[in-house]
């Protein structure tokens, strides 16, 4: 799909100071997925992608944050990230296949324990201020007694003592991995801190089986002890579904999208039958 030339003056501004040839040359497409402000650019250099911050959905701050992280990140993890200005962001366009599966377990904790061996990012992912948010931001309608004694509760417990502190994705599906012929990537790196390494785990998007197999797999690869790491995890994965379903109450909330609604049921049905 052709991009035609956007109206804000501040990408315009972008392009032009960035890649004026390739704006002249009307060398930009629109991706499918993307927000309507997100164009792919044919560079000499190769393609790379331009982002722009949703205001309704990501914060100045989360936006800034996204942008140090890629900076950090090897080539093997994440797409190099060339610049931020303003609400716009640009980085290097990873063309290859998004698979409907996660890799297999042992890739996959190989993958994630090469991130999670990275420098740390420099701030920490705290999530009871998130989950109250979440509270606070919903629907009043879809507020529950379950979900506030929930909340409740784990303000009480307080967050697990992390067992390792390393960089985390906290997005880790298959939608957000790219796959370069055998070598799969981590994109949308919005929600990235520093955490528990177990809290990655527990946050991961698989069943119960391939969560205890990866976990195991991951003990190895780290010289955690197993059984440690499986208690960790369980500790985490209260929060994670609280974490889960409270992200789909907001969504529906800003969006008035009702495919939040089922997914926002079907998560708080999980969290009940724990």
């Amino acid at each position: 799909m052709q991009y035609n030339k956007p109206s804000d003056a501040s990408l315009d501004a972008f392009l032009t100071r960035h890649f004026p040839a390739a704006q002249a040359a009307g060398s930009l497409s629109a991706l499918r997925g993307l927000s309507g402000s997100s164009v792919l650019v044919d560079t000499p250099q190769g393609q790379r992608l331009v982002r722009q911050r949703n205001a309704s959905l990501v914060t100045r701050a989360a936006f800034a944050r996204q942008y140090r992280a890629l900076r950090q990140l090897p080539a093997d993890i994440a797409p190099h990230v060339w610049c931020r200005e303003g609400d716009w962001l640009m980085l290097d366009y990873l063309p290859g296949e998004v698979k409907t599966s996660l890799p297999p377990v042992p890739q996959l904790a190989a993958l994630l324990y090469h991130l999670h061996r990275q420098p740390r990012f420099g701030w920490r992912i705290t999530l009871l201020p998130l989950l109250q948010n979440y509270w606070q931001t919903s629907a009043p309608q879809r507020r529950t007694l379950f979900w506030l004694r929930r909340l409740r509760a784990l303000a009480r417990q307080g967050e697990p003592r992390p067992l390792r502190l390393r960089p985390l994705h906290m997005d880790v599906h298959p939608g957000n991995l790219v796959w370069q012929g055998d070598t799969p990537r981590l994109i949308d790196w919005e929600y990235a801190g520093d955490g528990d390494v177990a809290l990655e785990l527990a946050a991961v998007w698989a069943d119960a089986s391939v969560r205890d197999a990866l976990t195991q797999h991951y003990a190895q690869l780290s010289g955690i002890d197993a059984s440690a790491l499986r208690s960790q995890v369980r500790r985490w994965q209260p929060w994670v579904e609280m974490l889960i379903a409270g992200w789909y109450e907001q969504r529906f909330q800003q969006t008035q999208e009702q495919q939040f609604i089922a997914l926002a049921d079907e998560a708080w049905s999980q969290a009940r039958a724990r």
